[in-house]
């Protein structure tokens, strides 16, 4: 797992010094978990998007019939969503308020968005025409889209989406898929059986592919996935006036931005990568992102429950049952110790990470 440079001009550390922690975590990872699936298609296949939460509130005299059926239909969309909803007592208005997945010290109580209680105002928070387009994108085997949220500065906006065409192609020639990845066909034939984390599970086809959708502050439609990627960290606010570039990616899940100065050749070429490296960390939450609330069909390409069959042997002596746990319990230790160091050099990594747009 190669970890991306997310940062908005350089970090403080030196670049090879971070490049040194880099390699170092990389190898950390591969040593401890050995899964050579994109990071790219094990999100797509493997990861659950978070939930986000949604704070009904209804009127004065509780529900109208009407709004009784816009809860419904938020209970039990049409196409599946990351959603869990919450009714509050009654108050002054009726009112939605959305709360994201919690990160990094979120403050659960404050909402991202906030609406008036109304039908039109439903079906915007669920889905909205750009999720549409990245979630068929997605499934179409693409690797990630860049979602280029513009500052509203025509030049600005006009570069950072000319620098980014730019980087895609560059990256679409230059990198390659990790070697080893099975398919479906290839596991079900017993002669090139491997570990369950090599398998692809799904028949898209496995490819290095990326587009651009340029986004505008003030696409009334997109307000509320404006909102969640303004907070996908803390202090995005602060840099409203800058270009951001999202990439998204797996079921939906953005990295944090590259902003300003920091949308350049190095960083994109850095974050596409990540994406197209080897998962060599399994764990979602292990791994940089925050996911978005998609009204989204994921069933082609999710995980399929996966049986396997253990044929245990007799053995002659017991010292060779004693020599090979002691061997796993080695290996056992040695791999929970590479994955806690590569955990506490991931943090401090990003804690160490400084914004120059």
């Amino acid at each position: 797992m190669t970890l991306i440079h997310h940062q908005r001009g350089f970090i403080g550390l030196t670049r090879h010094r971070g490049l040194r922690v880099v390699a170092l975590i990389a190898l950390l990872g591969n040593a401890a978990q050995a899964c050579q699936v994109p990071v790219f298609r094990y999100a797509l296949e493997r990861w659950e998007p978070a939930p986000y939460s949604l704070t009904i509130t209804p009127g004065r005299g509780g529900l109208s019939a009407g709004e009784q059926e816009i809860v419904e239909h938020l209970r039990h969309p049409q196409t599946p969503a990351n959603l869990e909803i919450e009714i509050k007592p009654p108050a002054e208005k009726s009112s939605l308020a959305l709360h994201g997945p919690l990160k990094r010290g979120d403050d659960a109580r404050q909402p991202i968005w906030q609406s008036d209680l109304t039908q039109a105002n439903a079906r915007a928070l669920l889905d909205s025409p750009a999720r549409g387009e990245l979630s068929r994108r997605l499934l179409g085997g693409q690797t990630a889209v860049w979602v280029l949220l513009e500052s509203g500065d025509a030049a600005k906006d006009a570069a950072a989406f000319a620098t980014l065409g730019e980087s895609m192609k560059a990256a679409q020639e230059r990198l390659k898929l990790p070697e080893g990845v099975i398919t479906q066909d290839e596991a079900n034939d017993p002669a090139r059986h491997r570990e369950n984390a090599d398998v692809l599970q799904s028949d898209l086809p496995l490819k290095i592919e990326f587009s651009a959708l340029r986004l505008s502050r003030q696409n009334a439609e997109e307000a509320a996935l404006i909102a969640m990627l303004m907070h996908a960290e803390p202090d995005l606010g602060d840099y409203v006036k800058e270009p951001m570039v999202f990439p998204v990616f797996g079921r939906g899940r953005a990295l944090e931005p590259l902003i300003g100065k920091g949308i350049h050749a190095d960083n994109l070429l850095e974050a596409a990568a990540y994406l197209c490296g080897a998962c060599s960390c399994e764990i979602k939450e292990q791994n940089p992102g925050i996911d978005l609330l998609m009204a989204a069909d994921w069933t082609p390409v999710a995980s399929k429950e996966v049986i396997e069959t253990v044929v245990i042997t007799g053995v002659d002596t017991a010292s060779k049952d004693d020599e090979s746990r002691r061997l796993l319990g080695m290996i056992v230790v040695a791999g929970m110790a590479a994955l806690l160091l590569k955990g506490w050099l991931i943090a401090r990594w990003f804690a160490r990470r400084k914004r120059r747009p």
